[in-house]
């Protein structure tokens, strides 16, 4: 048992999440000794998808009934085309969102996950960026839900911090999203806890 074992991090995911938006940045979090629980709606293994292909399942550790917010240092939102859309119908996972975020913990969505953590309410007034690239899929950016709850857009940064929220476009920006996610962990004294 290490140090930090008790340590959790959440990661909200289902059907249709993008691989590399989970596993890249879990790689930063574990690094720290911090784990990470994959919570979904159901206990049903979940499908991985890398853009829009199906790549394999994932098995769910806990459904949204059985967490506790108060578990966790914080909250990994992946995007993907399907995911962050299933996952925002549910009050139970807006209110772990929502719980989270009063609580000063960890926000961190990329990509459309974004549009998960705006229904939740916790963007107005403060930047946040996500899915970005309306020329190439306009049905799938995120601003106009973000700007609908009261978020202020940021089209051109790969990641926006703001407190204890921290927010990525795309894929290509999973470097400098987990880097941020590594360093606000570091700064809070995440892997110091017991």
């Amino acid at each position: 048992m290490t140090e930090n074992e008790s340590v959790k991090f959440a990661v909200l995911v289902a059907d249709g999440f993008q691989d590399s938006e989970y596993f890249l940045p879990k790689i930063e979090i574990e690094k720290l000794g911090v784990r990470t629980e994959i919570i979904s709606r159901s206990r049903q293994p979940i499908e991985i998808y890398s853009f829009f292909s199906r790549i394999g399942l994932l098995d769910v550790q806990k459904t949204i009934d059985e967490a506790d917010p108060d578990d966790y240092a914080g909250v990994l939102v992946p995007g993907g085309a399907k995911s962050p859309a299933l996952l925002s119908e549910s009050e139970e996972v807006l209110a772990f969102v929502r719980h989270l975020n009063r609580e000063r913990k960890l926000v961190a969505p990329i990509c459309r996950g974004t549009m998960l953590v705006a229904k939740s309410g916790i963007v107005k007034n403060r930047p946040v960026t996500g899915f970005h690239l309306g020329d190439q899929y306009p049905d799938l950016v995120v601003q106009p839900i973000v700007e609908e709850f009261g978020g202020i857009w940021i089209k051109d940064r790969p990641v926006v911090i703001d407190g204890n929220l921290i927010s990525s476009r795309h894929p290509d920006d999973v470097p400098h999203f987990a880097g941020a996610i590594r360093e606000w962990l570091i700064r809070a004294r995440i892997p110091a806890r017991r």
